[in-house]
């Protein structure tokens, strides 16, 4: 998320991919230019998960830091049909991606100064975020909100550093535990210089397996959308490791690059496949008698919603990589900006959208309307503030 891109290992070593590097030039420590599909990418997902953020205020009935909904159940359902199938692949292709850079990054700098980069690149905003941004942007709308808890500024602000969580922020904290398990394998295991055949369907039926497992296994423990230690969505976890590790594993053996024709557009089919399956379990939990059964369990019930994700997140985000990678491998000076600030703008985030949304309290529109202002405003002014604030010296370095 917030190294810069680096080459994947491929079959040969003087095979060149991106901009003309070669593992050779990496391993010899010359800085890696970035991939402009990568930086496009993570630009466009970061924008629609600010977007989803904006719909939990004003829409969905998903815990913000500051709530107004007052729009109706066909708004809802309109906007939870259309939201729902991205947030289920929307971070797992930033995991995909990370996972590339990752490879990339530990093949030029060795496992232990790739897990201590990643350390202070993410451990220093996710503690800011932690203990200092997200306390203040709860206490924002709370007051905004009138709750009385919040009246008493100090007494909240002990309180909710005493009870932290990362918030939006908590998929850091995966890249992190990630990474420092990566690293560690890498270690112990170093990766050859011979990659271990193409990728093949297999593999992919194989990735999609082992979120279905591992979420039917958490989600045991932690059900679907139910509260985690620190608010880490723990039930999500299997599926961002293994596309994680998928992406690690691309990297080293050059999997996608380019990603073949064949698997471009069988992983769009069954991205189709996977959306209207996922509708389907929708439908069959508004219908079933306990909803509860599909969101984790020893319910049959529970193996249908983590079939859908898995074929969702694992077909679309190569689809999207693809995609992206074909049409969007250009950037102008506005889009270089952009990519550079997108980190930065998903950190921010939280905050800018509860002082766009407490500004807008007072008028009296309805919140369809909000949601559209609140969107494109917060889009816009939290990538104008990220770019600041790559800027500022003492930040450039985890920004």
């Amino acid at each position: 998320m917030t190294v810069a891109p680096a080459t994947p290992l491929s079959r040969s070593p003087s095979r060149v991919i991106a901009q003309g590097h070669s593992l050779r030039s990496e391993r010899a420590g010359e800085e890696p230019r970035r991939w402009a599909w990568m930086d496009n990418l993570r630009v466009a997902v970061i924008a629609g998960v600010i977007v989803e953020h904006v719909a939990t205020a004003y829409v969905l009935d998903i815990d913000w830091y500051y709530e107004e909904r007052s729009s109706s159940a066909v708004t809802e359902a309109i906007v939870g049909a259309a939201l729902l199938p991205a947030a289920l692949f929307a971070m797992a292709v930033l995991f995909l991606v990370a996972g590339l850079l990752s490879a990339r990054s530990l093949a030029r700098k060795g496992p232990w100064p790739f897990v201590r980069g990643r350390l202070l690149r993410l451990g220093a905003p996710l503690v800011a975020f932690a203990f200092v941004i997200g306390p203040l942007t709860s206490l924002l709308g709370q007051r905004a909100e009138g709750n009385s808890s919040a009246d008493d500024v100090g007494s909240f602000l002990i309180e909710k550093l005493q009870d932290a969580d990362t918030g939006p922020m908590w998929f850091v904290t995966a890249l992190v535990v990630f990474s420092i398990a990566y690293g560690s394998w890498r270690w112990a295991c170093p990766a050859g210089l011979t990659a271990a055949g193409p990728l093949r369907p297999r593999h992919l039926v194989a990735a999609a397996a082992a979120i279905v497992v591992g979420s039917f296994v958490v989600r045991l423990r932690w059900p679907f959308t139910a509260d985690t230690p620190f608010d880490l969505n723990l039930w999500e976890w299997p599926q961002m490791a293994t596309l994680f590790a998928l992406g690690a594993l691309a990297g080293e053996r050059g999997w996608l690059d380019p990603i073949p024709d064949w698997l471009w557009r069988g992983c769009g089919r069954a991205s189709i496949v996977g959306a209207l399956g996922l509708l389907c379990v929708v439908a069959a939990m508004r219908l079933a008698a306990d909803e509860d059964t599909f969101l984790g369990g020893w319910h049959l019930q529970a193996l249908a919603e983590p079939t859908a994700e898995a074929t969702i997140a694992v077909a679309m985000s190569l689809w999207l990589v693809g995609w992206f990678a074909r049409r969007w491998n250009h950037q102008g000076t506005l889009a270089r900006s952009l990519g550079r600030a997108s980190f930065a703008a998903y950190i921010i985030h939280p905050p800018v959208l509860v002082l766009l949304s407490v500004g807008l309290r007072s008028i009296t529109v309805a919140a369809e309307v909000k949601l559209v202002a609140v969107a494109v405003l917060g889009v816009a002014t939290s990538f104008t503030l990220g770019w600041y604030l790559t800027k500022v010296r003492p930040l450039a370095r985890v920004l």
